[in-house]
């Protein structure tokens, strides 16, 4: 059965929580490339965030820094086809530089979430968090003055506060987007769980507006060092007790006005 044109796709996501994976799903079954993190020493600034870029997004909002970066990656994106689940993307102005572009009608956000004490225990067998460079580059900070979860509730966990600090504060940021900007922005909310599965990938394959079944690529990008049974146990009390609700988080903070716009920019 012939495929509709994927036109352009994105992921809104924390990172660990299966983007290699799909990067290889949407190439397979839609026969196309597919692009996970571009890499290259060159594409630092130009298609990949470097640390500025981040760091100014998340400090100051969607400055110059941020924008003069989006110009550049978006005006290389060919209409007709463009895939890239790079989770970095999200956390450094991907929605507030889309949604505004001719490129944005024909997009589609894929929303990617995973099982929160699998998603913090892969980054803490990593020790993502112990190297603050890690957190600029690849995920997020609690010093960082853009942010929606107070980050002082999470401190109290020694060794395991600040990864899940940032899991609640991606969880927060993909339901602020959802909420602000899905009216022009086609988002589709997939876990990772679900999309392994035979049933699961058929509903995003659907979702994504095709037709017939699909494929299923092999795991990818696997911790080789497993989680500690007692670290998942540790984590799963903490979580458990924890009082949690990304929409409420989003929806006050769109009621208090806000934006990870900068404040030139909003004003």
């Amino acid at each position: 059965m012939r495929k509709i044109n994927p036109k352009v796709i994105f992921t809104l996501t924390a990172g660990r929580t299966g983007s290699a994976w799909l990067a290889d799903f949407l190439a397979q079954n839609y026969q196309t490339t597919s692009i996970h993190e571009p890499l290259g020493i060159e594409d630092f600034g130009v298609r990949m965030p470097d640390i500025k870029v981040m760091r100014s997004f998340n400090n100051f909002g969607n400055n110059n820094t941020v924008q003069e970066f989006w110009e550049r990656k978006l005006s290389v994106i060919q209409q007709n086809s463009y895939i890239e689940t790079n989770h970095t993307l999200g956390k450094c102005g991907l929605i507030e530089n889309l949604y505004k572009t001719p490129i944005a009608a024909d997009t589609k956000i894929i929303i990617l979430k995973r099982n929160i004490v699998k998603q913090c225990s892969s980054y803490l067998v990593r020790n993502d968090f112990v190297h603050i460079t890690t957190a600029w580059q690849w995920y997020l900070h609690p010093s960082y003055q853009k942010k929606l979860v107070n980050p002082e509730p999470f401190l109290k966990f020694d060794g395991v506060g600040l990864a899940l600090w940032y899991c609640y504060e991606m969880a927060a940021r993909q339901a602020f987007y959802k909420l602000a900007y899905s009216s022009s922005i086609k988002m589709i909310e997939v876990s990772l769980e679900d999309i392994v599965t035979p049933k699961g990938a058929n509903r995003l394959w659907q979702a994504l507006g095709q037709f017939g079944t699909c494929t299923l690529p092999p795991r990818k990008n696997k911790n080789q060092i497993q989680a500690p049974k007692s670290l998942v146990q540790h984590l799963e009390k903490i979580t458990s007790s924890i009082q949690f609700d990304a929409d409420e988080v989003a929806q006050q903070a769109l009621n208090d006005g806000f934006s990870f716009e900068s404040v030139s920019r909003a004003a």
